[in-house]
């Protein structure tokens, strides 16, 4: 998408990285810190070092980079980050599981996503909260595209059977009616119609914001 690739730009390309940033020493600092609270600066970085230092590249910890970006959608990080990784890296295990995952979530397939997390599951053990973090980012898209969904289905792309943490994440998004759950209105799960001048004018005001962002970056 256009707005990734302007913010991958702006953040990424049209850095001024110093001598002292691209230090070849700084690789095991930023690897050990990418075990710890989750930093999208200092895991750019090190990317980017991987970049200039390839044989110094480590893809378990790329892995790991990537298991924690899948927590922070609907965020862009995770796009960010595949930039900066080489097709080589990011065809081969360890970090082709995770961008499988990626692609189930990206694609909707939640339950094809819960499945193949069944065997990559050392993957993300590096990231506590996984399971929820996933599950509330296809909450947020349960709520912008359903105003009812069957709830037996809610469950199944939830991975969640037991009908008390169900209820949980029902009432997450709206209220449980038998064997349905009407979820909360809201602008992005109404239909909307829209006069034939309104979709022209947001077309263009989309197209002059895009060129205003390629020339910053350019």
């Amino acid at each position: 998408p256009l707005n990734v690739q302007v913010r991958h730009r702006h953040a990424i390309a049209t850095r001024r990285e110093t001598m002292s940033d691209l230090d070849i020493e700084r690789i095991p600092a930023l690897e050990a810190a990418s075990n710890g609270a989750y930093d999208l600066d200092e895991n750019l970085m090190l990317l980017k070092l991987y970049q200039f230092f390839p044989e110094k590249a480590n893809a378990p910890v790329i892995a790991r980079v990537l298991a924690k970006a899948l927590m922070q959608l609907p965020g862009n990080d995770f796009l960010l980050y595949m930039y900066l990784i080489p097709e080589r890296v990011a065809t081969e295990a360890p970090v082709l599981p995770v961008v499988e995952l990626s692609a189930r979530l990206e694609s909707c397939q939640f339950q094809a996503f819960w499945a193949d997390l069944v065997t990559s599951r050392e993957l993300v053990s590096c990231a506590p909260g996984f399971d929820d973090a996933i599950r509330k980012y296809i909450l947020g898209i349960v709520a912008l595209t359903y105003q009812i969904i069957d709830l037996k289905y809610l469950g199944e792309i939830l991975n969640v059977s037991e009908a008390s943490a169900l209820d949980k994440y029902t009432n997450q998004i709206g209220k449980r009616e038998g064997d349905k759950v009407r979820v909360t209105l809201s602008d992005d799960n109404q239909a909307k119609v829209k006069e034939l001048d309104d979709v022209s004018d947001s077309r263009t005001n989309d197209l002059a914001k895009a060129i205003r962002a390629m020339n910053r970056v350019i």
